[in-house]
């Protein structure tokens, strides 16, 4: 199950955006949601809201993930995802 999908590549910072999966519930669209094995674990990640025009000054770090759904895919932060992420095809 996809936890996120590939929005675009912003070629100004170099960077990917994602954004939360939704799936549809009775009642509305839901963010996707699994149990993922560590053993499917290949890379931790570090993701950054993409905050928009302007910054809710009321979010802080334990729950910026719950209120945005756009990240920036921080992929200077590793370098085999950093090679991953911009190999050429």
């Amino acid at each position: 199950m996809d936890l996120f999908d590939w929005v675009a590549k912003d070629d100004d910072l170099d960077m990917w955006i994602v954004q939360r999966h939704m799936v549809s519930a009775p009642g509305g669209l839901q963010r996707a949601g699994a149990i993922v094995p560590l053993v499917n674990v290949m890379f931790a990640v570090e993701l950054i809201p993409v905050y928009g025009e302007k910054i809710d000054c009321t979010v802080n770090e334990k729950m910026s993930q719950e209120v945005y759904s756009r990240f920036y895919l921080n992929s200077f932060a590793d370098k085999e995802l950093f090679e991953s992420l911009h190999a050429e095809l």
